[in-house]
């Protein structure tokens, strides 16, 4: 059978088993596609008349598995579970489905589980945990293809148009959300803040690629638009460069495209500053949530915070009281991001052959620590040509691994995923990790810090062909 054809059964398999269930509890992830993941099948059971509840979680654990065993009847797990099956079975018997993107722990295909992977699709690139619910949720009922709007801000939160655009299922799930007039794709510049960002905070917070004498320095950047003719306010109001006209931006782009090749950037990098972006066309025109990656901004603040419920409602619909407190989080979690690579600037990284990596105790959040990794190959702190693998503290002790590479490496073979997972297979039955590629984590136990460490660089080197 045809694996496309053989994942679509599946799906519709899922989707007859939910709709004939009530009393539902949806557990998800508590990062942007996690968020959206549970707001997709939320949405789509409410519109059912379901009755749901919700609960965000940072990882599945066996005493997570203890906190929620009574919140309903039947569960579905959204953007995880695929590592937990038999221990999912042991908890709660057939009363569960399992809707994910994630490496599997087994290869073998159950009707509790919806993984594009099993059917040879790249849960990395092609898809994501709202991109697998929504296939669930379009299922259900064709009126829920406006759900579309939310998969992509999941998988522009889980990186997946790193590459500068979105392919495989979450391309074909980009066009669905375009005919169904709740999505609009352009070829642009993808500099962050493209719709919520004054011109100068725009160029100034520019951090992939940086942009030479620009970043970090608001005056400079005030100089080059006034150089280059760019009024910063119009009609009292500052302009953000989605208020910019074609002729602007096009002048603008130019200009960048030119500093960076003057002071020596490579094409690639240069490159890497255009793509595509996805707006949210329901969206109001100067809000946030209408770029799916400022939406997606927002969301992994709350959920990162401890406030994924916030985050929730806004995907639910809330565009008033939670809406606000989504901004609010959104400034403290920046806040805490800053201190976060201050803090590890100034005390330093360490540098092995297979990684860079940093232990920051409990002085960062083990819900942040991974963005900070990410964020200090955009600072220009580490170089990209190893991954980086950050330490951090948990509430009884135990240490939170995040680790992060790059697109680049991945094209070499960097799989850390898989790496962190085969590592903590050979540690205490305490220790558990998987993800992506790019991006993944584990938690081990204090004693078993060295050896994960050193078992971690034979992976990577192994990976890279490292001598």
């Amino acid at each position: 059978m045809n694996e496309r054809k053989a994942l679509m059964e599946r799906v519709k398999e899922t989707a007859d088993t939910i709709l004939e269930k009530n009393n539902i509890a949806v557990i998800h992830h508590y990062d942007a596609d996690g968020i959206t993941a549970a707001g997709i099948i939320g949405k789509a059971l409410e519109r059912a008349g379901i009755k749901t509840g919700f609960r965000a979680v940072k990882q599945l654990y066996s005493e997570t598995l203890e906190e929620i065993r009574d919140l309903g009847s039947f569960y579905v797990f959204a953007d995880f579970g695929s590592s937990y099956i038999e221990e999912l079975k042991k908890a709660f018997g057939e009363e569960f489905v399992v809707i994910d993107h994630h490496q599997p722990k087994s290869i073998k295909r159950e009707k509790i589980h919806v993984n594009p992977m099993l059917y040879g699709i790249d849960g990395g690139r092609e898809i994501s945990g709202s991109g697998s619910c929504y296939l669930v949720a379009r299922q259900m009922s064709k009126k829920n293809r406006d759900l579309s709007a939310l998969a992509v801000v999941g998988a522009v939160g889980d990186m997946q148009d790193s590459q500068g655009k979105l392919t495989g299922i979450n391309a074909e799930i980009v066009e669905e959300g375009i005919k169904a007039g709740v999505l609009g794709k352009k070829r642009d510049l993808r500099l962050y803040g493209r719709i919520s960002r004054p011109l100068t905070q725009f160029l100034e917070f520019a951090s992939n690629p940086i942009l030479p004498g620009l970043t970090a320095n608001s005056e400079n950047c005030i100089a080059f638009l006034h150089e280059h003719g760019i009024k910063l306010k119009e009609a009292g109001q500052w302009r953000s460069y989605e208020d910019l006209n074609r002729e602007e931006k096009k002048k603008l782009s130019t200009a960048l495209i030119l500093r960076l090749s003057a002071h020596g950037e490579p094409e690639w990098k240069i490159q890497k500053m255009f793509g595509e972006v996805y707006t949210l066309l329901k969206e109001e025109r100067k809000s946030p949530l209408r770029d799916a990656k400022e939406f997606a901004t927002l969301l992994n603040a709350t959920g990162r915070h401890g406030q994924a419920v916030i985050g929730l409602k806004v995907c639910l619909g809330d565009r008033a009281e939670y809406y606000e407190k989504t901004k609010r989080l959104l400034l403290e979690h920046r806040r805490k991001l800053r201190q976060g690579i201050e803090l590890v600037k100034k005390e330093g990284i360490q540098e092995k052959k297979a990684y860079y990596y940093f232990d920051a105790g409990d002085r960062i959040q083990d819900s942040l620590v991974g963005i900070v990794a990410g964020m200090l190959y955009g600072s220009g702190a580490i170089s990209p040509d190893k991954p980086i693998v950050a330490l951090a503290r948990y509430e009884d002790g135990s240490i939170k691994v995040s680790a992060r590479g790059t697109s680049e490496l991945v094209r070499k073979g960097l799989n850390l995923g898989r790496a962190l997972k085969e590592c903590c297979a050979k540690l205490g039955e305490k220790s558990e990790g998987g993800g992506h590629e790019i991006a993944a984590g584990a938690r081990i136990q204090e004693r078993e810090r060295e050896k994960f460490l050193a078992l971690l660089s034979e992976k990577i080197k192994k990976q890279l062909k490292y001598t």
